[in-house]
């Protein structure tokens, strides 16, 4: 199983509705439409269509 180290809960949620926001965005930005953002202190998750001008990884990356 992955998560972060020690399940560390590096997403404060003082920041978690606009960090979910600003991952959104970046999708956006890629041509891949955010459906949803989420997730908790320690991960998170993306629901996105994938624009066939990026390849999963790269979208990761960014």
């Amino acid at each position: 199983m992955n998560s972060t180290k020690n399940r560390h809960p590096f997403i404060d949620e003082n920041v978690k509705k606009e960090l979910f926001e600003y991952i959104g965005g970046v999708c956006k930005g890629l041509e891949c439409n955010p459906v949803r953002v989420g997730g908790h202190k320690d991960h998170v998750h993306i629901l996105c269509t994938l624009s066939k001008k990026i390849s999963q990884v790269k979208l990761l990356e960014e």
